[in-house]
């Protein structure tokens, strides 16, 4: 908006509006005395500029983003903490709520409900833990071990710009209103660990509400998390006792796997083997997959195409298949793909 205000520009200006009997040329003595203040006045129309763009919400960043969401009732969701369940001997032990466990240097707490809590909010707490032993930081009359058994809501860093953008026009907009589509999934997505959610009206007559979400790493969600979302939607079915209007009885399920395998025969590049193609391959189409799940309600042939033709690997390839067919796989709306495995065939002849 201001790329004009130049220093150059603004000391033309201002020796234009000087007498003609004056020397004004440079170095003289006004234009030495001119000279820094156009400097300051160039550099105040750059910090303007920027401030223009911190004051509309479409290139707001960081707090002042948070300002304008504000307006609109609307806050950054803050980092959450991972849950863990544990297998516990003996099972009727029992250990009070806020005993403290830790493996690998992470820390965590035990709650009411038999789960444990990391104690550093954000991914700390995601890693593979799964059957590994845990070491108490408090004496606990018989308890001989605990260990991790599955991850059952997994914990997420602070909401970024985009998300919260994102969340701050459908405010703006008013698009979720009224208990309407919009408005069930605002709320299935409110709960912490939730990822996405699916909202599909009427599905068992009228009145009724279906509501499918996936957890934070947009993986199928844990029995616990569904629960949660159940109680802060409508605990009591058409009761009015949640956020879903009375007489309306909504319903909260987990997203269902759908297993992916990919055939493929390729030529390697040089010092390339099938091994490391194959790796590369898995990890390319699982970030694919990921970027699909409860998005996008087809994998296309097309996606599978681009990442072979852009792999490091593979120098050609041919008869490539998903799910053993050479077509696009269409998935349900309840389905999230997850790779089962990339079977990578060397090309003969």
């Amino acid at each position: 908006m201001f790329e004009e205000q130049t220093y150059e520009a603004l000391m033309e200006r201002m020796m234009d509006r000087l007498p003609d009997d004056i020397d004004k040329r440079e170095n003289s003595v006004i234009w030495n005395a001119l000279a820094p203040a156009a400097a300051e006045l160039a550099q105040s129309y750059i910090w303007l500029d920027q401030v223009f763009e911190l004051v509309f919400a479409d290139t707001a960043q960081g707090e002042f983003l948070d300002r304008r969401a504000a307006e609109v009732g609307i806050e950054r969701k803050p980092a959450t903490r991972a849950v863990w369940s544990v297998a516990i001997q003996p099972e009727n032990v029992n250990i009070p709520a806020g005993s403290r466990f830790f493996i690998e240097d992470v820390y965590f707490q035990y709650s009411n409900d038999g789960t444990l809590e990391c104690e550093t909010p954000g991914k700390a707490g995601n890693g593979q833990l799964t059957d590994q032993p845990l070491l108490s930081l408090d004496t606990i009359p018989g308890l001989e071990s605990m260990t991790m058994k599955e991850l059952v809501i997994p914990g997420q860093e602070e909401e970024d710009d985009a998300s919260l953008y994102d969340r701050y026009l459908i405010r703006a907009r008013r698009e979720a209103v009224s208990a309407n589509r919009a408005h069930y999934k605002k709320w299935a997505e409110e709960v912490t660990g939730v990822g996405r959610a699916k909202v599909f009206p009427l599905w068992n007559g009228e009145g009724t509400v279906k509501i499918v979400i996936t957890d934070g790493n947009l993986d199928v969600a844990s029995d616990l998390l569904v629960k949660r979302v159940q109680e802060y939607i409508d605990p009591e079915p058409g009761e009015g006792e949640g956020q879903a209007p009375i007489g309306s009885k909504a319903t909260v399920e987990s997203a269902k796997w759908l297993d992916i395998d990919i055939e493929v025969a390729v030529e390697l590049q040089m010092d390339w083997t099938l091994e490391g193609a194959q790796k590369e391959i898995e990890e390319k189409v699982k970030a694919l997959l990921k970027s699909i799940a409860f998005e996008k309600s087809t994998i296309r042939m097309s996606a599978l195409n681009d990442i072979l033709y852009h792999s490091e690997s593979v120098s050609d390839y041919a008869n490539v298949l998903l799910n053993g067919e050479s077509k696009n796989l269409v998935l349900q709306d309840i389905e999230i793909p997850r790779l089962r495995q990339v079977k990578v065939i060397e090309q003969t002849g």
